[in-house]
Parts: structure tokens; C-alpha cells; sequence
């Protein structure tokens, strides 16, 4: 069970996706919680709420699909179709070996963090993420720029109260952010990113894997271990293909649960109408990939123990 939370516009969809092909869309169940929300577009409006409200969402019932979802059992679950802004009919889904959910209130509850083997905060530089939500509100939800600020200044109390807190709850902080050339080159593809790790999980292979070519990554990676229990990794944007080659070829020696894919699907974002790669998103797509197999194997193997013990 995956939960990535974040704002709206925060990277969402495009991390949970790069995900899921990892680790093979056959293994992977895919759950948008915006399909929770309790009212659709006309009605947030007449009503003076917005979607990043709790009071706008089936919150109890958000946080009993995802405990059926990881007992193995089916949901019927509600559905919110963006690109109209209305309530469709409910759908039946059935989970797989992963349970990837991503929205807004994933954390909100202690329910719902109860829920999560991993569970990621997207927190990217705030300039960054009203430029995203931009393009991909007029580019796939129908609105035009201005609204799309007018909605994001109606939002601001309830992100900064209700949305916002969610970060000190999760497990894993991804925070891209960009570099001193941006302002030059508005360059998506070479955006640096900053992952806070709070999770359990030890990390001898992934740190091994990640400064495998620290030889000659000129600091492209940086490892930086905390002393209250978390660690930091720094991805420069700019790391080039060579040094990605020699990490992905570790880090896959250590993911044998997940899909060997060319470097050329990993990485893959959508800047408006384009697609392109990042090499900084790659190696966090891998990262995340990487807790999500070793925290699974780690919920087998104390499964195991609990059998054993429980035999006895």
C-alpha cells in the first residue's frame, strides 16, 4: 500500500504513474481519492468550498476502501471525472499486489496513515507547482488561466490548513525544486529534487546503489544522513546519462520484484503539450520503487515469523 500525497498540481499522477510501470501495470491497482469527494464542480461553488476541505470529501469511507483494499477485498467505490467536473457512476475495484493511491487527504486521518506500508509527501518549490497546476488545468480540465488563479487563491486557507500539515506525517518528502539557471532556461527536465527519508527501512542498498559512481558524479548525488532519524537525498538536475546508467544498474540488482525497464521509459513527464524525460525524476520513480519492494518483502517476512510463531 502506497499513499502519495500533495496539492493540487503538486506531481501526483505523474510519480504514481512512473511507479506503476516499474512495477508493471499487472501488479498495480491505481486509486485516484479525488474520486471521494463529496460534491462536484457546480456545487463547490454554490456551496463556497473547495475540494481541499475535509467537509468536501467521504473521508470515512475513503479510509474504509483503502483497510478492504489491503485486507485483498473489492471496493465499490465512488468516481469524479475531472475533465468535466462531475460525479460518474461508482466502479468496482479489486486490488493487486500494489495499491497505489494518490490525492489530497491520504494522511488527514489516523485511519487512513494507518493504511500505508509507504507513504510519500510531494512538496515541489510553490512557484513550481502553480505553474503546473496552470498547464495542466487549461491543457486537461477545462478552465482558463485566470480561473485556474482565482481557484488557487480560494484554495489558499484550507491548502495551508488541511493540506500542507500532511507532510510531517509521511514517510518519504519529495521536494523538487529549481535550479539558479531557471530563470533562464525554464528547464522542467533538469529541475533538482530533495527526498527526505523517514522511513524504517534500512538503507545500506540503496545508499550503495546511489553513490556507486560517486567517483566521477562531480556531486550530481549527495547522500546526507540525519541524526533524528531521517536521511536527505539530493538529485542535481543536470546529472548526466552516464552517472543514471551506473546507478540504475545497481539499484536494480536490489529490486528483483520490479520490471527492468530502459531507461527511456523511466522519467517521463508531460510539460504542456510535450513529453519529456528527467533524469532527477527517474531516480526518484527508482527510490520509491525501492521502499515500496523492500517494505513489501519486509511485510512477508514478518508475516512468515507471525506464522511460525503462531504455529507454536
Amino acid at each position: 500500500m502506497l499513499g502519495v500525497v500533495g496539492d493540487s498540481g503538486a506531481g501526483k499522477s505523474t510519480l504514481s504513474d512512473g511507479v506503476a510501470g516499474l512495477l508493471g501495470a499487472e501488479r498495480v491497482t491505481d486509486v485516484c481519492l479525488d474520486d471521494y469527494h463529496a460534491y462536484d464542480r457546480k456545487q463547490r461553488l454554490e456551496l463556497g468550498i473547495t475540494p481541499l476541505h475535509p467537509a468536501c470529501n467521504h473521508l470515512d469511507l475513503m479510509a474504509q476502501h483503502m483497510e478492504l483494499l489491503r485486507e485483498g477485498r473489492r471496493v465499490f467505490k465512488p468516481v469524479y471525472d475531472h475533465s468535466t467536473g462531475t460525479l460518474g457512476p461508482p466502479e468496482i475495484v479489486a486490488p493487486r499486489a500494489v495499491v497505489i493511491a494518490h490525492g489530497l487527504h491520504g494522511f488527514f486521518t489516523p485511519e487512513l496513515r494507518r493504511v500505508w506500508d509507504v507513504s510519500v509527501y510531494l512538496d515541489p518549490d510553490p512557484e513550481l507547482r502553480i505553474a503546473w497546476k496552470i498547464q495542466r488545468d487549461t491543457a486537461k480540465r477545462g478552465y482558463m488561466p485566470r480561473q485556474v488563479r482565482e481557484e488557487l487563491e480560494r484554495r489558499r486557507s484550507d491548502s495551508e490548513q488541511f493540506i500542507a500539515p500532511q507532510r510531517e506525517r509521511a514517510d518519504i518528502v519529495v521536494s523538487f525544486y529549481p535550479p539558479g539557471s531557471y530563470g533562464v532556461t525554464q528547464d522542467n527536465a533538469k529541475l533538482n529534487v530533495r527526498i527526505t527519508l523517514r522511513h524504517p527501512i534500512p538503507l545500506p542498498d540503496l545508499e550503495e546503489a546511489l553513490v556507486v559512481a560517486s567517483g566521477n558524479s562531480n556531486g550530481y548525488v549527495r547522500m546526507t544522513r540525519g541524526t533524528t532519524g531521517a536521511d536527505v537525498l539530493e538529485i542535481q538536475g543536470t546529472i548526466p546519462d552516464a552517472v543514471i546508467c551506473a546507478i540504475e544498474k545497481r539499484m536494480w540488482d536490489h529490486m528483483s520484484a520490479a520490471r527492468h525497464l530502459p531507461a527511456n521509459d523511466l522519467g517521463i513527464f508531460s510539460d504542456g503539450p510535450e513529453r519529456k524525460r528527467s533524469n532527477s525524476l527517474l531516480v526518484t520513480q527508482l527510490v520509491l520503487t525501492y521502499y515500496l519492494v523492500k517494505a513489501s518483502a519486509l511485510a512477508r517476512k514478518q508475516e512468515e515469523l507471525a506464522g511460525v510463531g503462531g504455529g507454536r
